[in-house]
């Protein structure tokens, strides 16, 4: 009996070992996904604040030289 109760737990182990190697490279893998996910947001930022500030500064350059 204590054979057979070795033997489960030994095969329990080995399947929570794999288990434990698929959830890290899960882990890793979402951890990457996020990491592109967030480069691109601060690109799609860095180019939209550059075309929102650009013509912010135009509309106040018209708006200086027609006062004068």
């Amino acid at each position: 009996m204590k054979k057979k109760k070795k033997k489960s737990t030994v095969h329990f182990e080995v399947i929570a070992g794999v288990s434990d190697v698929f959830r890290s490279a899960l882990a890793v893998l979402l951890i990457f996904v996020l990491m592109l996910m967030l480069n691109s947001l601060l690109s799609w930022l860095r180019g939209d604040l550059m075309v929102t500030f650009s013509e912010l500064t135009h509309n106040i350059g018209d708006a200086i030289w027609i006062s004068q």
